[in-house]
């Protein structure tokens, strides 16, 4: 495939990814990657973002767990094309993370420490990348692992709070931010969390998150009104 080609393919997957909110989209990206040149850095990590939104998305655990394992298999690729660069840790992190979620106590191991390195790996890169999201989903990860395998709530708020330094505005690192401080009881905190979601400004490449992160605020909110 010539230079031309990928260009156009890639340009066209970041066009259907920014529709993300039909999830048909997704789809369509992710079969026109798939005919993209494998080992292509520039299709590779596109195609593993777009099986890591077709995964989150899916209701279906099994399913799931195929489309992140594709996920990691093609941020793999993108690792190996270009490891300099951030997006291939990044997305592979990500469905490494989710696929660790998905897996029963022992197998989750592997993946949820695979995915911390990556993670790591992306914040040495560049922390400030997809809105912070190498810190966020890095803290996300802490929050669900043990405190022996490097998680643990202090180290995740501590992470969450760097994330949010950097990219105030991001209602995904806010709302887990909310939930973890809900967990361990610090309401008023989590409160000014999801009240900094509702009041988040406009942004046109996250219309779809900050729809779903306004309605689960208003959720969590008013389970607090009702526990007072």
């Amino acid at each position: 495939m010539n230079t031309n080609s990928s260009t156009k393919i890639v340009a066209h997957a970041d066009e259907l990814y920014a529709a993300r909110a039909d999830i048909s989209k997704v789809q369509e990206s992710i079969e026109l990657l798939r005919v993209a040149e494998p080992d292509c850095f520039e299709s590779a990590w596109r195609l593993s973002r777009a099986l890591f939104f077709f995964g989150q998305e899916t209701k279906v655990p099994n399913e799931a767990r195929r489309l992140h394992a594709g996920g990691v298999k093609v941020g793999r690729r993108a690792v190996k094309a270009r490891s300099d660069r951030v997006e291939g840790h990044f997305w592979l992190g990500v469905n490494l993370a989710l696929l660790a979620q998905l897996e029963s106590a022992l197998k989750a191991l592997a993946p949820a420490l695979q995915a911390r390195k990556a993670l790591q790996r992306a914040i040495d890169i560049d922390s400030a990348y997809h809105a912070a999201g190498p810190l966020r989903v890095l803290a996300r990860l802490q929050h669900k692992l043990p405190r022996l395998l490097g998680g643990g709530t202090s180290r995740a708020a501590e992470n969450f709070e760097r994330a949010i330094a950097i990219e105030p505005a991001n209602t995904v690192t806010r709302i887990y931010f909310a939930q973890l401080l809900l967990e361990i009881g610090a309401v008023d905190r989590a409160r000014a969390e999801l009240e900094a979601v509702l009041s988040a400004p406009v942004d046109s490449d996250w219309t779809f998150e900050i729809k779903r992160d306004r309605n689960l605020a208003l959720e969590l909110l008013q389970d607090l009104v009702e526990v007072r």
